[in-house]
């Protein structure tokens, strides 16, 4: 049986896995192209595939390879055995045709004749790293922090452009394609949070990011809401019917003048739209939490409340309770399993800056999701609901600074 280690201790090298990324990379770009003089970049921070910018001519790509379907976080934590074990098991799933990468390359293949969204460009595929195109522009994450009071619109921006993989063709696709569950909010959240390793998981949170009391404080809030959330996973329709981008973060869309291009697609079903919704909304509140700016941050949070509201209005009346209680059930899955991915880091893993200013507002985040999975257990519904949850979000606000 693997054992998942949440101290301070890696269970496998992170400098041994990130040079066996860059060696890959190396040798797929000079496959690719050879004879041009292929550069790597340093790594890209993040938690979940090896990043890392390659020119190749002077042209800017971005070169991703993943690790057995899982995340960095987890390799590292030794979630797939030791390093020889995750050597053993890497070739053969470069090879395979469920590799996430190849996955992905088929997703933006599709979405390049689809039209609308717009994503970047695909350079290559070999060995396993998928390269891309550099995309012009800055992220809706950016855009967010400069000028919060256009959430709404910006928001509603993004929600236009997948009007279109959200209906019938997106669906017709997905029927004879492989969708990448593997980032699927509920997937992630019952991988984390199922079975008998999920005491001892939450138990060691923080370790090595936080300190003394604090870090009780945070482990006792999440295992309060991760057990309401288990008790939840009623409130997910089933799925089989929708094709969602997957992965809809404010980093993953970028602005340049008016158009939008997406980066990083996980297609996979849902029964409508609501882990797009969940997962953008979430991250943008996120964003405004570790604004440190109130004004800022309650501009956000009110254009989020803005556009849930309008979506929840635009459902039939007999569905809208039921979906704007899904929408928030999955909210929080995904603010628990982001949380608990960044607090179960390595040290030696660089993070992003936006996830760095996540484990310093662990404890704030903690106190809105253990309070928010509260109000779902309890009666309140709809509108009145979205009432009550977004009261709870503002007043942390003061609560806890």
């Amino acid at each position: 049986m693997m054992t998942l280690t949440t101290s301070g201790e890696t269970a496998v090298s992170a400098p041994l896995l990130y040079e066996a990324s860059r060696r890959a990379i190396a040798q797929a770009a000079e496959d690719l192209w050879p004879g041009r003089g292929a550069v790597l970049g340093p790594k890209c921070p993040g938690v979940t595939s090896y990043v890392c910018q390659v020119q190749v001519d002077g042209e800017e790509l971005y070169a991703k390879y993943s690790w057995l379907s899982s995340s960095l976080v987890s390799i590292l934590r030794g979630a797939r055995g030791a390093w020889a074990d995750v050597q053993g098991e890497q070739e053969p799933y470069v090879k395979s045709v469920d590799l996430v990468t190849r996955r992905e390359l088929q997703h933006l293949e599709f979405l390049q004749q689809l039209g609308r969204p717009r994503v970047c460009e695909t350079a290559g595929f070999r060995g396993g790293v998928l390269f891309t195109r550099a995309v012009a522009g800055s992220t809706i994450a950016v855009e967010l922090a400069v000028r919060p009071w256009d959430t709404a619109p910006l928001l509603d921006s993004v929600l236009l452009s997948l009007r279109e993989l959200h209906g019938e063709q997106g669906a017709r696709y997905l029927r004879q394609a492989w969708p990448i569950n593997e980032r699927s909010v509920v997937d992630v959240f019952s991988r984390k949070f199922r079975g008998p390793a999920a005491v001892r998981y939450i138990a060691g949170l923080g370790r090595g990011r936080l300190v003394g009391d604090e870090r009780q404080v945070v482990v006792d809030l999440l295992g309060n809401a991760v057990r309401r959330l288990l008790r939840l996973t009623s409130a997910i329709r089933p799925r089989q019917r929708t094709a969602v981008f997957g992965d809809l973060k404010p980093e993953h869309v970028y602005l340049s003048g008016h158009r939008l291009t997406f980066i990083d697609p996980a297609l996979q079903w849902a029964a409508g739209p609501e882990p797009d919704l969940a997962k953008l909304f979430g991250r943008a509140l996120l964003l405004g939490f570790c604004r440190h700016e109130l004004r800022a941050e309650r501009q956000i949070t009110e254009g989020v409340v803005s556009v849930l509201s309008r979506h929840s209005q635009s459902v039939s009346r007999g569905d809208r309770a039921a979906r704007l209680r899904e929408v928030m059930v999955l909210w929080l899955m995904d603010t628990v399993n982001i949380l608990s991915t960044c607090l179960n880091a390595p040290a030696d893993l660089p993070l992003t800056s936006s996830q760095l200013a996540l484990v310093a507002e662990a404890h704030r985040i903690a106190a809105v999701v253990e309070r928010v999975s509260g109000l779902l257990v309890g009666s309140a519904s709809g509108l009145s609901l979205l009432d009550a949850v977004f009261h709870e979000v503002e007043h942390s606000a003061l609560d806890l600074r």
